[in-house]
């Protein structure tokens, strides 16, 4: 795999994980990178530290995930201001 994955991780892998995905690709474009980074997204019981290279989850499940290298942590899964800034961030 070239491009590097970037997964969203909540509890049952549907909703919230998949509105924080699309905020992602969204962010992705506004910096130019969507070429660099592929998304997904997962349930905290069904991922793998093998899954991606950078994971994304809500506080409240921070402790529920095996140890992954590159985590990122939000707060709120809504608020796309926190995680534009937390994205930028660490992608630079």
């Amino acid at each position: 795999r070239t491009m590097k994955r970037i997964m969203t991780v909540c509890g049952t892998g549907l909703g919230s994980s998949f509105l924080v995905e699309m905020n992602i690709q969204k962010i992705l474009r506004e910096l130019g990178k969507e070429q660099e980074f592929e998304t997904c997204h997962s349930s905290v019981y069904e991922m793998s530290a093998m899954d991606a290279d950078y994971f994304i989850v809500a506080n409240d499940l921070k402790d529920s995930i095996p140890p992954v290298e590159h985590l990122i942590v939000l707060e709120s899964l809504i608020d796309e201001d926190e995680l534009r800034e937390k994205l930028t961030t660490f992608l630079s």
